[in-house]
């Protein structure tokens, strides 16, 4: 089971309309952060998620195994950053792709799913690779894309 929501406001309100509407809870466990900074939940909590947040967009996934999800508005930034964020094999995805910024915020969002998931943060972020056993799911809508890395490919619903 792996369910995404993506909507306008606030992260955390997120997390708790969807906890209630999949795991039928009322109060969020406590969370505590994992040593790279991933949230969890507290105690052996065996349900999974993960948060993001970009301009007025929100995105929560929840699983029943390890899950990264990244949200990003689409806006302009400096040229520069294609070069610096993307290897030479991105580069060339995101020319096929359209080379416009939606094509950078599809394959930034997948590299910040893939993160999120394992919780190493961006160190050595040029070189991310999908890791094994795992399915990115590709969102977008009007003006901003997502990416969710869990073990099977997310259902989504728009709240």
């Amino acid at each position: 089971m792996l369910r995404v929501f993506v909507g306008t406001g606030d992260a955390w309100e997120l997390l708790r309309l969807a906890a209630k509407r999949v795991w039928g809870i009322e109060e969020l466990p406590e969370v505590i952060r994992q040593p790279g900074g991933k949230p969890v939940f507290a105690h052996g909590d065996k349900r999974h998620f993960n948060l993001s947040h970009s301009g007025e967009f929100v995105l929560c996934a929840l699983s029943d195994r390890p899950v990264g999800a990244d949200i990003e508005m689409i806006r302009p930034r400096k040229d520069g950053l294609i070069h610096y964020a993307l290897d030479e094999e991105e580069q060339h995805r995101f020319q096929e792709l359209g080379g416009d910024w939606p094509a950078f915020y599809t394959l930034w969002t997948q590299k910040e799913s893939i993160v999120k998931y394992t919780g190493e943060g961006l160190k050595g972020f040029r070189h991310i690779q999908v890791p094994e056993g795992c399915t990115i799911t590709y969102l977008s809508g009007e003006g901003w894309k997502g990416a969710v890395c869990g073990h099977e490919r997310a259902e989504e619903e728009r709240v």
